[in-house]
């Protein structure tokens, strides 16, 4: 689906809500919502309810006050996604006659956004007479919490038409969802209007620019922003040191490290999490004990349960089964499924049935303690059996396997970006897309696909093709993917970036995988 200019949602009418000031922030009435509340400060008597109680008694005093009081009150709403409160000052809002200030209906919005009201969010900002750039800003945000990225841009073009020039909070949130669809053209014009106005290039601009590159897979220009940086805080090393690990860069990753030490920069525990995921992702075994260790003895930082993951990953990956199994087994934090998931992985690439069996089992437990109705591993456990030849018991996983959450793959075309998704051909140039999968599919050796196959082929297969279709040699294909790539894909994008001698790179939810010649930059190793 080509994302389009014009934005379509459902807008309900606003819930009616009480106005008598004497209910606003009543205790019985906001009990269950701040037992919800995630943070400390999103107590009662934490600083966001004290913005709300000054507000109601304003109310209660009948004086009259400026518009700039709601702010406040609905800045606190948001920031601690207490929705109810922020209704009923949304509702004397209303019965002030403020629907048309710009502040306070800007407020509104993003504290309808900020407690996860996307829809009334949207209502709010189409009913404004007047916007301003704070508005825009607000609403692109609004889409990205909903994890809505392609509609955050759709809100980009809108504003830009609408004649409203960005600032750098909004040119931060456009980089954000560029990062998430890939979308390395747009990135770029945003890098360069960045640069023609003259918008400082802070910690915060920056690290956004370094992640949006780093993202979309164009590590030369990361770097290249990285290096001109003058003022970089830990954010921005983290952004850079993830990049290089994400993309196999392991060796340059700990080199970055090295250089974070000696330019005094304090590392935390998402640089650890960057660094150890290097040497995961390259298989540096040696390196990954000394840092693991580093981090506990001489940065004092104890590990957390992604750590714990990344060891286990490495080792299990590297072929050390055993150690990697008694390091989930013996770990301080119980491991989840995301830990005996990799080991299940792990198990996958060593071909250890007998093990994977074991860790199959561990993961069902926790599957039945939580509730959790994922059946990915049992995906794995079909292939294995399958490989090895153990037909009954390969059936058998199979029958468990539930419906999978649908894959789904974006490609940019100049400034556009195109979705694909398994089953769905709607896209208006599907008829031609077919075409060049059945071509595609039998120059890399698969002769017998038929009509019904090309329906159900996976997303990224359809994003190559499409890429194929549209572009022409040397242009680099580059896909992102909600999904870890399955290894027939894997397979495939090898073969074909051989068969058409073109780059395809492939972000999937692990890592990067450049394909080229035939090869990938993963090494087969993911």
């Amino acid at each position: 689906m080509m994302i389009g200019a014009t934005l379509s949602l459902n807008q309900p009418n606003y819930p009616s809500v009480p106005t008598n000031p004497q209910t606003l922030l009543n205790p019985h009435h906001q009990c269950s919502h701040l037992q919800n509340a995630s943070d400390a400060s999103h107590s009662n008597d934490g600083p966001p309810f004290q913005a709300i109680y000054r507000f109601r008694e304003l109310l209660i005093s009948h004086r009259d006050f400026t518009t700039l009081a709601f702010a406040p009150a609905l800045k606190a709403c948001a920031t601690a996604s207490a929705l109810s409160p922020g209704k009923q000052i949304h509702a004397h809002s209303v019965k002030r006659c403020l629907a048309s200030d710009v502040y306070v209906q800007t407020s509104l919005l993003s504290m309808y956004a900020r407690c996860g009201q996307l829809d009334d969010a949207v209502r709010v900002f189409d009913e404004m007479p007047k916007r301003n750039v704070v508005t825009w800003t607000a609403l692109i945000d609004a889409y990205l919490r909903s994890e809505q990225p392609e509609a955050a841009v759709t809100v980009f073009r809108e504003m830009q038409k609408a004649g409203v020039e960005p600032d750098h909070f909004t040119v931060v949130s456009v980089l954000s969802a560029c990062a998430c669809l890939g979308a390395l053209n747009l990135g770029r014009w945003v890098h360069a209007y960045i640069e023609r106005v003259g918008l400082e290039l802070t910690d915060y601009v920056g690290t956004s620019l370094v992640d949006m590159y780093c993202k979309c897979g164009n590590m030369a220009d990361a770097l290249a922003v990285f290096n001109s940086m003058k003022a970089k805080g830990v954010r921005t090393w983290n952004a850079m040191l993830h990049g290089l690990s994400v993309h196999g860069h392991g060796r340059e990753a700990i080199q970055l490290f090295s250089r974070m030490e000696i330019d005094g920069v304090h590392s935390n525990e998402v640089t650890f999490l960057g660094v150890l995921c290097g040497c995961s992702h390259n298989g540096l075994v040696e390196e990954g004990r000394f840092y693991f260790d580093l981090m506990q003895t001489k940065y004092r930082i104890k590990p957390t349960i992604k750590h714990y993951g990344c060891m286990v990953d490495l080792l299990g990956r590297t072929g050390l089964l055993n150690e990697a199994f008694r390091m989930a087994e013996e770990m301080p934090v119980p491991p989840n499924i995301i830990v005996w998931g990799a080991l299940l992985s792990a198990c996958r690439i060593q071909n250890n049935v007998g093990m994977a069996e074991q860790v199959s089992e561990r993961i069902i437990r926790i599957q039945e303690d939580f509730r959790n109705d994922d059946t990915s591993h049992y995906v794995i456990m079909s292939n294995m059996y399958a490989r090895a030849g153990l037909s009954e018991k390969m059936a058998e996983a199979r029958a468990k396997i539930g419906k999978k959450p649908a894959g789904r793959s974006w490609i940019e075309i100049g400034y556009d970006v195109h979705e694909f998704a398994v089953g769905e051909a709607s896209h208006p140039m599907w008829g031609k897309i077919q075409e060049m999968l059945v071509e595609m599919m039998k120059k890399v050796g698969s002769e017998d696909a038929g009509e019904e196959d090309l329906h159900n082929t996976h997303s990224e297969k359809v994003a190559v093709a499409f890429g194929l279709l549209i572009t022409s040699a040397p242009t680099t294909i580059r896909i992102a993917k909600n999904l870890r790539i399955c290894e027939d894909c894997h397979s495939a994008m090898k073969s074909i970036s051989e068969a058409y001698q073109r780059e395809i790179i492939v972000r999937d939810c692990t890592r990067f995988h450049q394909f080229k010649g035939g090869l990938c930059s993963c090494n087969d190793y993911w």
